[in-house]
């Protein structure tokens, strides 16, 4: 290894180091932060929800690289067959911005106020009885729960809202968002409620413990698996995707149940729908070939989802990136 290659590596252990170093400045910034976003939280429902619209679509305006990957993505899609030939990537693009404008305003809302606001525009829309038979049988078989969803309606939202409305002690899995500041009030707002997030980067042993321990974890296969050998290549939505396969991997080892659950919004509403539950093979019996079968099932299953919802999708993050050289 060069000198020059040494340097960039430990530059890099230093930012990531950095990444998540809550040190006092980074939590004043929070407080800062925390201080005023709060007034946003107590705006009329109607009002907060046109404010982050509003600045959506401004985000969509300023954000050109981010605009440049969702119209990509949306645009080879399409031509892949994953979407109608008629939609228009860049007024899906847009919506899709602003639908992620109003999930932050109602994430601020969730900071502060918890989820009392949203509770009466939270739904389930179908596949209730499944949850219910699934936590049934872990409970009488100590087993825990995987909730498998992907990046549509708001997920940060009705992630708690299942877990409030059938008593689950929910730990979600996530990635650095890159930045101590917004890391730090990520981990609040998905802990404020007594539940449970753990990093996705070397979190499997922590994972696998919620897991043996009978209780429910949350996590989303929507993102491109390039690190370590957890990505599989496997087709999404017309074009092939890696597709982190250690969440199953985990169910499997714990003998845990995995449901799809998806959200969606209408107007002010957010609906639930869930899926019935994979059936996985019995330990031991855990083939490349099944767990492939079982993701692209996970896969397609989202897939057919985000063609009814494609405005509420993340289509602004590098979904169908390869590995190098893939």
């Amino acid at each position: 290894m060069t000198n020059r290659e040494q340097k960039a590596r430990l530059k890099k252990a230093r930012k990531k180091k950095r990444e998540f170093s809550y040190s006092p400045s980074v939590r004043f910034l929070a407080r800062l932060v925390s201080i005023f976003s709060r007034p946003l939280a107590f705006l009329p429902h109607a009002w907060g929800l046109a404010l982050g619209g509003f600045l959506g679509r401004a985000a969509f305006l300023f954000l050109s690289a981010r605009r440049r990957v969702a119209v990509e993505n949306i645009r080879m899609i399409r031509e892949a067959g994953g979407l109608d030939a008629d939609l228009d990537p860049i007024k899906t693009a847009k919506n899709s911005f602003a639908n992620l404008g109003r999930s932050a305003w109602e994430a601020i809302l969730l900071y502060h106020r918890g989820l009392a606001p949203v509770r009466p525009f939270c739904f389930i829309e179908a596949g209730a009885e499944y949850l219910t038979d699934a936590m049934r049988e872990a409970a009488r078989e100590g087993r825990g729960l995987l909730l498998v969803t992907g990046h549509i309606g708001n997920w940060e939202i009705m992630c708690r809202y299942v877990a409030d409305l059938y008593g689950l002690k929910l730990t979600t899995v996530g990635r650095s968002l890159g930045s101590p500041l917004f890391n730090l009030l990520a981990v609040r707002l998905r802990t404020g409620l007594g539940h449970g997030f753990i990093y996705k980067k070397g979190g499997a042993r922590e994972m696998l413990s919620v897991l043996r321990r009978g209780e429910a974890l949350g996590t989303l296969i929507d993102q491109a698996a390039l690190v370590g050998n957890e990505g599989l290549p496997l087709p999404f939505m017309g074009r092939e995707a890696m597709t982190n396969a250690g969440p199953l991997k985990l169910a499997h080892r714990a003998g845990a149940r995995v449901l799809m659950v998806l959200f969606r919004r209408e107007g002010a509403r957010h609906y639930v729908r869930i899926l019935p539950p994979l059936t996985l093979p019995p330990k031991g019996e855990y083939t490349e070939a099944s767990l492939g079968a079982d993701l692209e099932k996970l896969n397609a299953d989202l897939g057919d989802f985000i063609r009814l919802y494609p405005d509420q999708w993340l289509w602004g993050h590098k979904r169908w990136k390869m590995p190098r050289g893939g």
